[in-house]
Order: C-alpha cells, then structure tokens, then sequence
C-alpha cells in the first residue's frame, strides 16, 4: 500500500517535469530577472533513514528509495531580514535574488541560494524539477516594467537536509512546512494584508499625499500563517507574490478539496469599491481583446499581470466618474 503523501508529491514532480513553462523574454531597456528557488523534500523519521545509500539521479530513482515511503512531503520557505528602506523587508519569499551580467537564469538562482541560507543547488544532493511559469512584476504607479520573475523548482533527494548557513543581514529564518498543509480542506485562519492604494507614495506635499489616501482608499490582500515549528518560531506570514508561486506548485496536483487554493483564487479588495468594479471590468476587457488578437497566448498566466495594469486606469475612470457624478448632483441641487 502506497503513501498518499508519496503519491502527491511524485504526481507534483512528473507533472512539473513534463511541462514546458510560460516563458517571458526580457526586453533591452529592461533585463532584470529575478530568480528564486522552491525546495522540496520528503521528510522521513530518523529511524527510517538507512546508513548507507545510493543517491538518486533522476526521479524514478528517488521514488525507488526505501526512505521514500513513511513521512510527509515539505517545501521551505524563508523569512526576509527587516532593514530600513527595503521594500521586502521581513517578507516571507522563497530563497533567490537578482540576476548580474551574462548569468543564465540556473546560474542565478545557484548563486542567490548559496549566498543566501548556504544551499548548494549544484550539488548530487538536489536535483532541478522544473520551471514554474514566467511573469512580469510592473509598477502600479506607471506600469513600468520591474523585471521578469523566474521560479524553479528543486527537490532534495537525500534524507537529511545539509546545514544552513543563512545570511543574517539579508534573511531572518527558514521553515520548512508541510505540503500537506496546503492541500487540506480544513479552513485556515487568514488575515488581510491592507495598504494604502496611493500611486503617488513618493509625494513630497503631505497634504496633497493625504487627500490622495482619502480619495483612492486601501487594498487588502488575502495572507496565512503558516504552521510554526516550535512555539518560540517567527510568524511567517505568506501573501503576495510568494502566495501566487506557491499556488501555481499547489495547482499542480488535485486542489478541489485545498482551502488554500481557493483562498489564493480571491482577488485584492478595495475599500473604495468602484476603483475595484473598474479594475475588474478593464481587465475582462483587456482580456477579451487578447483572446481574439493573440490566440495562442496563455491568458491564465497574463490575467495578473493584465489586472494590476489596469488599476491605473481604473482609477483615472473612477475620478472622472465621481467628478461627473458630483457635478450632476450639484446642477440638480441648483
């Protein structure tokens, strides 16, 4: 009788490994890449762990191993250090960084990780599975392109994790934390993440700034915390773009009963609820339009990057709606 818990994670790995990912090319004014690396394991007791053993070199050789079988699948996770002025501080991220000159995407992501938590990729300890999909990470202030974000996904083949030596001016702590949990149907608790909507954070005059904040509200993202090893652990916090890699990792395997999974489908709200209806009707628009003009695009993975495009939009429209709507109840008046 097999583990269900060995079954999730090799339907999530040869599913991965098969799949060719969204690819997005970086243009010439604009060749940031951001690489980062989702580490899985398959965490065994102690006392099945053999002495001895060959390591696998592929993945039917891994799911071959004795040690395969009694456990639970992980996938770690890493807390961003707090420093002044970063705009990641104290995130929950998976380990990874930016790219420099001439360096291929593997070549990145091996190096970031090292440097960051002392895990070496390149070693016969890891073996790559494959790429999530490619995305576009844009300004919301003026839609500029940031970078391109490449996520791989690796998985440990040895029993016992090698030492981490983490980097403490950039990240604070890992966790590892188990798949299952992401697949379970039970109700997590969840709390929204709000901030200011404001496109003009960096505005000198505090007045004008303040007016702004009034006027175009807040948004809320959807966030868990997930499951703390000891009492004494950090809360790690998971939303944003770490939830959305995680969700497409999830979405690999069966997710009609993941709690999770429909969490992450939710979109932000708004507290100024006509700049959320605007987003939302901009977006089925610019979709609609890619649909009948780009017809072998995958729309499922430009709709993130199509919605915060057009909350730019949505607003310029939500201020000359409220203007024309004020000036049509100030003529009734009169």
């Amino acid at each position: 009788m097999t583990n269900a818990n060995v079954d999730v994670l090799k339907k999530l790995c040869f599913t991965l490994s098969q799949r060719e990912p969204y690819r997005i090319p970086s243009p010439s004014d604009q060749p940031r890449r951001g690489v980062v690396a989702a580490i899985l394991r398959w965490h065994c007791p102690k006392k099945k762990i053999p002495r001895e053993f060959q390591k696998p070199r592929t993945l039917e050789e891994f799911f071959d191993q004795s040690w395969v079988q009694e456990g639970e699948a992980e996938i770690l996770f890493m807390q961003r250090a707090t420093r002044k002025g970063d705009r990641w501080s104290g995130h929950v991220a998976f380990p990874g960084g930016k790219n420099e000159k001439d360096e291929t995407d593997e070549e990145t992501v091996c190096r970031e990780v090292r440097e960051e938590i002392g895990v070496d990729l390149k070693s016969d300890d890891y073996l790559l599975v494959g790429q999530l999909d490619e995305r576009e990470i844009s300004s919301i202030r003026d839609n500029k392109l940031l970078m391109i974000l490449v996520p791989y996904v690796y998985l440990q083949i040895v029993p016992e994790s090698p030492p981490f030596e983490l980097q403490t001016s950039e990240v604070a702590a890992v966790r590892w934390v188990p798949l299952s949990f992401f697949l379970s149907s039970q109700v997590l608790d969840y709390t929204p993440i709000t901030e200011p909507l404001s496109i003009f954070r960096h505005m000198k005059r505090r007045w004008l700034k303040s007016l702004l904040n009034v006027m175009l509200g807040t948004i809320s993202f959807t966030s868990i915390d997930l499951p703390p090893t000891t009492a004494s652990d950090n809360v790690f916090r998971l939303w944003g773009l770490t939830m959305g890699m995680t969700k497409d990792i999830i979405k690999l395997v069966d997710t009609k009963e993941s709690f999770f999974y429909k969490l992450t489908t939710q979109s932000p709200r708004f507290s100024r609820v006509d700049i959320g209806w605007f987003t939302m009707l901009i977006t089925y628009a610019k979709v609609y339009w890619k649909r009948i003009c780009h017809k072998n695009v995958r729309l499922e993975n430009e709709w993130d990057n199509i919605y915060w495009n057009s909350i730019r939009s949505a607003i310029a429209i939500s201020m000359c709606f409220r203007a024309c709507l004020l000036l049509l109840i100030i003529k009734r008046l009169h």
